[in-house]
This record gives C-alpha cells, structure tokens and sequence, in this order.
C-alpha cells in the first residue's frame, strides 16, 4: 500500500478518536458503531467496520463520512483531511467575530496529549454541570 494512503488512513483515525473525544463517547469500535446506528439515519455499520476506522485500516465511504460528521457535528472536510475548521461554522465568515478564539481554544486542545485532553475534557465536563454564576 503507498504510504499516502497509509497516512491519510492513520490520520483520518486519529482525527475520528479526537472527534469521538470531543463528542464524549469513547474510542472503541462498539461505541461507535452503535452511535453511528443509533443516529445514523438509516446507515449502519459492523463493530467490524468501525474497529477498521478506528485503527486507520479504512476510510468511510462519502456517504458515511458524512454522516459520521454531521452525527459527531465536525466539517467532513476536517474529518477526512484535516482541511480547515474541526467543527462546522468555526471560521466561517458568516459568522460571529466570537468564534475565532473559540477556534483558538479547540486547536489549542488538540496540541495536548492523551492526560492533558482528559483532565480538560473533565473539567468542562464539571463545568457545565454546575450552575453558572453571574460575576
């Protein structure tokens, strides 16, 4: 296999996990094939199928690709190539000023390794768990 399609394949997963992780679901293949399933609209996928994504052994056709975006609510562009904002309307000229630093904060999260996203991950988690306080 050339190695560009090895490393578009590697990529492709490693971009998945992080949406995955960004979604609060876990990165293994029984998650996300039922996830995928369950809102999938009609598609389906095998646990076979998605350990495959998962691994970076395949790549979704376009109609699960893009599926597989909108469901974890990230660009398909980013998704398969890593092209241009992870979610969708981040950076987009139509909207708001605002979500330039919100694009700022989730490519600063994507830089941390495995502990630090988990220990942000949590602490959002609480945090918007907690009612919020007027300052």
């Amino acid at each position: 296999m050339p190695e560009v399609i090895r490393k578009l394949r590697s990529d492709f997963a490693r971009r998945l996990i992080d949406a995955m992780s960004f979604a609060g679901l876990d990165d293994s293949p029984t998650t996300l094939s039922r996830f995928f399933n369950l809102h999938g609209d009609g598609d389906v996928i095998s646990m076979h199928g998605a350990r495959r994504w998962l691994l970076g052994e395949a790549i979704p056709t376009q109609k699960h690709l893009n599926s597989l975006a909108r469901m974890l609510g990230v660009s398909s562009a980013w998704l398969l190539l890593g092209k241009g904002a992870m979610l969708e309307g981040v950076g987009n000229p139509s909207q708001p000023d605002t979500q330039h630093g919100e694009q700022a904060i989730l490519q600063a999260y994507l830089t941390l390794n495995e502990p630090e996203r988990e220990l942000v991950w949590n602490l959002m988690r609480m945090l918007t768990r907690s009612p919020r306080r007027v300052p």
